[in-house]
């Protein structure tokens, strides 16, 4: 098979790379230590000061402490990340009100490959296979590719232990509103500078709960029996193999991995509600028509070469094969003679193989030059008796260069510039009885983007920061060719072949105070405040039309819309730590977008939202060393600035709760997610456009026991 194929032309590719020595440097940006939402002093927090672009910074264990379902819904206390909620346990990332197809997900230095712009499914990453995630805020193109306009989400897979033996963890969790079991393994052993991993987990969730008796839609009631949201029930089942080793000069590691979900659409949500789809049978753990089956293989070589003490070369490969799979009861929405076969209603099965290389010199005078390529295949394949997306291959290739150079001791000045092109072979699609029809499409572009930057410590506690630049994007497959009903979104996506490509000029502005006191009452005091701003000439976005499709059940058209784009915002986050004991965060953010054309705001932008906790850290507890107890309150603004046609969500009060008792040989975490069980409805969720509002109280234990030789 191909899988095998491709495993083998890696290891090929490592002896060629071990002879001739390309690379890409990994270790370019600037990282944050959080607690919470606050930075923490680090060696690398120190080294990441001379960058130009905020990155946030997370821990394994601030990932486990904060576990919401998802990767991505643990973050969201960062501010300006955000996710784009799929029922429970699943989610994307937004970034400043910016997902899909504009955000870059590497793990291990290779950009994940999915439908990205697929709103009804998750990120295909083990959240339990994380050590680290690193959030690069803004346009990081450069050196991610053209569709990092808005940041990178930076996910490391391994961290090198600091002694070697065998070293792992057991992990059980459970949550109580969707009665989900699951656990998690890991075991690593280390020796001589080498190392192999292994690592599984599994969850199994029934269908979730609401605080709420009934939904309405298009003007018509609904009853939720218990208010239990009907075939929302899922399993996740993921594995990861990796191994590496390292020596004076040279580094390699390969990775192994598959993620594999099963989870059920919501009754109510595949055409219109039928009452019959959501009589409650007390089966709730059962996953009925419709569904979807997503499976993600994923293999990757990472190399480092260093060639003397200033400079080293390194090279990433990688391949990923993205099957999803969505089924449900035949329907032939009006269409005369038309009688589908079996229950599997679309399948897109795409391959990805991914080149990164690069070379980084470092100068005694403290500047750093970083020059590299990055190449990238896909072959789309699709099928089932519905049409969403054709069959494609698309090839991209990028070159790029940034300088970092060390003015002085407080002044760094930073510049980079790089080509981006491409082009994609879209297959022609007959149609059905008239409907989703695509012609032969052939697009080809390219464009330069650069940015240029500087970051300043006029004082050891005060770090500033500017950054202006370019950022270049093709279309998307999805907005130049889309053209069918995707019924768990209750719409029609419709694409636009004359797109043209897309380009964002973006200004943005940082800085951070951070003072720490040995002795003092209040130890601690870190504050940092952004703020951005950006100009799309040519913004490409999913608009919904007034207009509803001539099919029956199949939904609002949405349509893939060219216009002028203004958005801007930023963040703000202070975090204090009081007699060593209590520590008090809080961070806010907001994004707004409008189209310049229009007047309108652009759809799916995030309202004005914060959040603050107050947590106290003690010691000795029985025989538990490290607890911990905190109170969080999340809020949400209303939304009501929307895009014609899109609905307002009203603003949100919530509080959480959680307790960790932590000693050496167990680990136990308790938290309790809408503490008061309060109704409220979140803006980028997949089914608020039902007027379903979010899952009610949560109660969700982990108990993690480590291993070590």
């Amino acid at each position: 098979m191909r899988v095998g194929a491709l495993i083998l032309l890696f290891a090929l590719h490592g002896g060629v790379f071990a002879a001739a020595g390309f690379a890409q440097a990994a270790d370019s940006l600037r990282q944050v230590d959080l607690d919470a939402v606050a930075v923490v002093g680090s060696a690398a927090a120190a080294r990441q000061r001379l960058q130009t672009l905020e990155l946030l910074h997370a821990q394994k264990g601030y990932v486990l402490e904060n576990r919401s379902g998802s990767l991505m819904n643990a973050l969201e206390k960062l501010p300006g990340v955000s996710a784009f909620q799929v029922g429970q346990g699943l989610s994307k990332p937004f970034i400043r009100g910016l997902g899909f197809n504009r955000l870059v997900v590497a793990e291990n230095g290779v950009k994940q490959q999915g439908q990205q712009w697929g709103a009804d499914h998750g990120l295909e990453i083990d959240q339990h296979g994380v050590e680290q995630v690193e959030i690069l805020k803004g346009p990081a193109s450069l050196q991610y590719g053209s569709e990092a306009i808005a940041g990178v989400i930076i996910i490391s897979s391994h961290a090198w232990r600091e002694r070697d033996g065998l070293t792992g963890s057991a992990l059980l969790n459970g949550d109580s509103n969707n009665r989900m079991l699951g656990g998690a393994g890991d075991i690593c052993y280390q020796k001589n500078n080498r190392f192999v991993e292994a690592r599984a987990s599994y969850r199994n969730f029934e269908s979730y709960r609401i605080p709420a008796a009934e939904f309405t839609y298009l003007g018509y009631t609904y009853p939720l029996h218990h208010g239990v949201l009907k075939n929302t029930a899922g399993r996740e089942a993921d594995a990861l193999l990796q191994a590496g080793f390292r020596t004076g000069s040279y580094e390699a590691s390969a990775l192994l991995s598959n993620v594999h979900t099963k989870a059920g659409f919501f009754a109510g949500a595949s055409g219109l509600p039928f009452l019959i789809n959501m009589d409650d049978d007390g089966r709730y753990r059962q996953i009925n028509l419709p569904y979807h089956d997503v499976n993600h293989l994923k293999a990757v070589l990472n190399q480092t070469l260093r060639l003397d003490r200033q400079n080293k070369l390194s090279l990433d490969l990688g391949y990923q094969h993205n099957l999803r799979q969505e089924y449900s009861p035949p329907h032939t929405h009006g269409l005369a003679g038309v009688i589908p076969q079996g229950n599997l209603e679309l399948e897109m099965r795409l391959q990805t193989v991914s080149l990164n290389a690069a070379w980084e010199s470092r100068s005694m005078a403290g500047s750093t030059l970083r020059a590299g390529v990055n190449a990238e295949l896909q072959h789309n394949r699709v099928g089932g008796y519905m049409f969403m997306l054709p069959e494609f291959e698309q090839l991209t290739l990028g070159a790029f260069a940034i300088n970092r150079l060390r003015l002085s001791g407080a002044l760094t000045a930073t510049a980079g510039l790089r080509y981006d092109c491409g082009g994609v072979n879209i297959h022609r699609y007959e149609g059905v009885a008239g409907y989703f029809a695509v012609p032969e499409l052939r697009k080809r572009g390219g464009s330069v983007s650069f940015m240029a930057g500087i970051a300043c410590e006029p004082h050891p506690a005060w770090n500033v920061k500017v950054n202006a630049g370019k950022s270049f994007r093709l279309p998307n497959v999805n907005e130049y060719a889309s053209n069918g009903i995707s019924h768990h979104l209750l719409r029609y996506e419709l694409g636009d072949s004359a797109l043209q490509a897309e380009t964002s000029y973006q200004l943005d502005v940082h800085a951070d105070f951070k003072r720490r006191w040995s002795e003092a009452f209040v130890s601690r005091l870190t504050a940092s405040v952004s703020a951005f701003g950006s100009y799309f000439p040519s913004f490409i976005f999913l608009n919904p039309t007034g207009r509803y499709s001539p099919l029956p059940e199949a939904g609002q058209i949405y349509g893939y819309v060219q216009s002028q784009a203004l958005r801007a915002g930023g963040e703000a986050a202070v975090a204090v730590d009081v007699a060593q004991i209590f520590s008090l965060t809080a961070a806010a953010e907001y994004v707004r977008a409008v189209d310049m054309e229009s007047g309108f705001p652009i759809a799916f932008t995030p309202p004005l939202s914060a959040v603050g906790e107050v947590s106290m850290r003690w010691g000795k507890l029985l025989r538990f060393a490290d607890n911990r107890v905190a109170v969080a309150y999340r809020y949400a603004a209303a939304q009501r600035r929307v895009a014609r046609n899109e609905l307002q969500t009203p603003a949100s009060h919530l509080f959480d709760a959680s307790l960790t008792l932590g000693a050496p040989r167990i680990r136990l975490m308790l938290q309790v997610q809408n503490l008061l069980n309060t109704t409220y409805y979140k803006h980028l969720s997949f089914y608020r456009r039902l007027n379903l509002p979010e899952a009610g109280r949560n109660f969700l234990l982990s108990v993690q026991i480590p291993i070590n030789s």
